[in-house]
């Protein structure tokens, strides 16, 4: 009964991780493209500038806007690193909730935790991922 409970545990928090982290990506992947929104504004009123002084045109009459651009650029680029991120934290939660049917097949010298499902040397007292105490 207890590996029972213990596999909906780790089922449970690899969906409210899951979840987590999608609501995550979704509001960050909106505020993306809401930069690449107000990006395409800004084009536009960088060219309606240009257009209305084309007689006597000088780049300090958008340089703003052309810095206002570089701006939401790098916080494009910065958001989708907060995305790579969550990824890397997502692969690093749930890959120490590995089970022993996602483990490699080298079970003859492994052992695996019984809280967190992390694979161990069958001479470990103790879980190396979490440091419980191993069943054997």
């Amino acid at each position: 009964m207890a590996g029972f409970m213990d596999s909906v545990n780790k089922g449970l928090a690899t969906i409210n991780v899951k979840t987590s982290n999608f609501m995550e990506e979704s509001k960050f992947k909106t505020a993306i493209v809401t930069k690449e929104t107000e990006i395409n504004d800004l084009y536009k009123a960088i060219g309606e500038k240009v257009y209305a002084n084309r007689e006597a045109f000088s780049f300090d009459i958008v340089a703003d806007m052309v810095a206002e651009l570089e701006q939401k650029y790098a916080a494009i680029d910065q958001l989708r690193r907060e995305i790579e991120a969550l990824s890397v934290k997502e692969k690093e939660i749930l890959g120490s909730q590995q089970t022993q049917s996602q483990a490699p097949v080298d079970n003859a010298s492994k052992c695996y935790c019984g809280n967190c499902g992390a694979p161990n040397s069958v001479d470990n007292k103790f879980c190396e991922k979490c440091g419980s105490q191993l069943d054997k």
